[in-house]
This record gives C-alpha cells, structure tokens and sequence, in this order.
C-alpha cells in the first residue's frame, strides 16, 4: 500500500505528531508512505530523525504563485509516486486534494485531529461525505458532530486514537525512588505535574492558580503535594510562570519548574499523577497518553478526547479553579490514584471494554487505520466489478 499523509502544520504539535508517527508505523510494517507538510515547519526536525522521506510544499500560501508550484509538484509526486491513499491531516488544503483526486484517482481520507469543528454547509458536507472516502477523528465527540450535525454516513466515520511508542514510554516505577532523588524529591513527596508547550490553551496559569487555592484548604497539601511544571517555550518561558507566581503572591516552594528534560519516560515515571489542564485542546492529548503508558495515573479537563480516556470523577470543566482544586486535594488520596490508573490502563490495553477505539499502542494505532485503508481500497475493488 502507498500512501501520503498531508500534514500542513507550521509547528510541530499533536496533529504533526499523529501524522508523522502514522508514517514511520506504516514504513515500518512494509508499506510506502511520505509526509507532506509546510518549509520551515519545526516538525520537520523530527521527520529526519525518524528517517521519513517527506515534501515541503508552500500549502499554507494564497500566493497564485505558491498555489500553482504546490499544484505542479504535487502532480508531479502523484505521477512518480502512485499514491493508493493521501490522508489529509488538516483542513486548509482538504479541498485541493479533493479535487486532485479526480485527476489522480486515489482514495482520500480525512483525518480530522484538531479541535475545530467544520461549519456546517453545502460545500463542507459534500467534500466530507461524497469527496472523503473515510472520515477518521481522534476522539468520539467530533465523530458524533460528524454524524449528527454533518449527515455524515455512519460507515465512513472512525475514531482511532493516536498511538503511544512503547518503547519510548514504559513504566519505570522500581526506579522511581532514585529518579525522585536526582531531581531533588523525597520518596514522600506527592509530585503532580503538568508537562506541554507552554501554551495559553495548555492551561499553565489555571494549574497554578488551583494548587494555591488547594494549599488553602489543606495543610497536608502544603507540607506534602508538590506541583512539577515542564515545558518548552512557546507564547510565553518558564520565567514567566515564575515571574506570574511572584507578581500574584503565590508561595512558590512546593512549586518546581523545568524548561528541558532530557528524559521524559524516567521525568514522567517519578510523578504520583499528572494533569493536563488544556481550555480546549486535547483532541490527540499525546502526553496524556504518554504518562499512562508509564503507568502515571492522569486528571484532566473535560475537553476533546480525555472524557474518552478518563472516568468523570478524574475529570473538570475547563478553568474551573475551584473544581481543579478539589482533585488536587484528592491526588493525596492513594486509593485514588490506584482507582484513576487501573481505570486508564483498562482503556489503554482495551481490557474489559467493548469499545472499539480503545487500544493505544502503536500497534493499535497502526491495526486499525490500515482497516480502513484496506476497506476503502476493497470497496473500490468491488464497484469495479
């Protein structure tokens, strides 16, 4: 099977990461698959450290210029290349490749991963439900929006989450101790972290406002629970959380901080639990999945596909200072945290469920999109006949 998965991504984010590693387990299961994305993109670093053969097209530029050189390379890598499949990773130029199909005859799939819902109208029901021969999303409230709001047949509409590298992210717990220690911990410490971008959506600020007010509550959560923030740089630095934390008088000496942490899977197997706080991302929630992969137990907001992963009383509204605060003086709990983490590895290893999209692995993730792929080329096969 050859496919090119288009991810037109000026960062290097969860939609890029979902493309890029659906690449590399697609090569590396004996098919052929590129990656097109955008120059300059940062994701790019990660394609060539990965090995991935790709494409930097100007998809992103209205310049009648850019528009035709993306036209005639593309055509180009459609004659050489012979693509079965070309997945579209993000909207922008979903109706390009629409129409290319027609040219070139492959099967499209929409990949929808970010949190943006598409406005419901003429054009976008008839290049998702007629141009589209598969819709794939990453959580089940935006098949559900597919579905009823989009009239998009049921049969073309799939949720796959994206897939963990196990081999990268495992659990480490027997070390946890000593891992604890070279970051300054005792084995008493109860560490909450939050790890991503720094990012307002990421809801860093909100994190900190919480672990102050629960402080408040509890003089158990002064002496014992820990807050453990990482990040790399993005709208703002790890200097201005600090400098945020100062100008807003929030007692900062259960507070840690790290702008770069070398590694991760042993960083995440310290921490008791971790939560991812985003306003309104996580439509992929990569590091969600990571940290249950090392066996971290999670809470977070109820925001694109955690309500899938996550029990309610793991969940919060997004910003909900008060509610944040309440499971935050709740991580002290250890039957708590054992609860949130068997709950999240059920999912995680599709025990005890019947629903179909769980199952995180790489190995999940890869099974069940080359199930749609194969479907879509049979269906071909058999209209033909």
């Amino acid at each position: 099977m050859r496919t090119i998965q288009i991810i037109n991504c000026k960062w290097y984010n969860a939609t890029f990461w979902y493309a890029l590693y659906l690449t590399k387990i697609l090569n590396d299961h004996g098919h052929t698959s590129l990656l097109v994305t955008v120059p300059d993109s940062p994701g790019i670093h990660w394609v060539k450290k990965l090995n991935i053969d790709y494409r930097a097209l100007p998809l992103n530029s209205y310049s009648p210029k850019d528009i035709l050189s993306s036209f005639q390379a593309f055509s180009k890598l459609c004659k050489e290349f012979k693509p079965d499949i070309v997945n579209c990773h993000r909207g922008e130029d979903f109706y390009l490749f629409s129409l290319l199909k027609k040219i070139f005859g492959y099967k499209l799939v929409r990949t929808r991963g970010d949190q943006r819902k598409p406005k419901v109208n003429f054009f976008n029901k008839y290049f998702h439900n007629v141009s589209a021969d598969a819709l794939i999303t990453s959580n089940s409230a935006m098949a559900e929006y597919f579905i009823q709001q989009m009239s998009s047949p049921k049969e073309k509409v799939h949720t796959i989450l994206g897939g963990v590298d196990t081999k990268r992210f495992f659990p480490q717990k027997e070390n946890k101790g000593q891992i604890r220690r070279a970051y300054g911990f005792s084995e008493e410490d109860i560490l909450l972290g939050i790890i991503g971008r720094l990012d307002t959506v990421k809801g860093f600020y909100e994190t900190i406002e919480a672990f102050n007010k629960a402080g408040q509550q509890s003089e158990a959560i002064q002496k014992k629970l820990h807050l453990v923030v990482a990040g790399r740089d993005c709208e703002f630095t790890i200097e201005d959380l600090k400098k945020y934390c100062i100008n807003h008088a929030i007692p900062a000496e259960h507070i840690h901080f790290f702008s770069f942490i070398d590694d991760m899977n042993s960083f995440m197997n310290m921490l008791d639990m971790g939560v991812i706080a985003s306003l309104g991302s996580e439509t992929i929630a990569r590091v969600a999945f990571e940290l249950i992969a090392c066996h971290t137990p999670i809470i977070g907001s109820n925001v694109g596909v955690m309500p899938d992963i996550l029990d309610r009383e793991c969940l919060f509204e997004p910003a909900k200072i008060d509610e944040m605060a309440n499971l935050f003086v709740n991580v002290l709990d250890n039957d708590f945290r054992e609860k949130s983490l068997q709950s999240a590895l059920n999912k995680f290893y599709h025990n005890n469920t019947e629903c179909s999209f769980y199952g995180w692995t790489l190995e999940d993730f890869y099974t069940k999109t080359v199930q749609v792929y194969k479907d879509i080329l049979n269906s071909s096969s058999g209209d033909k006949k």
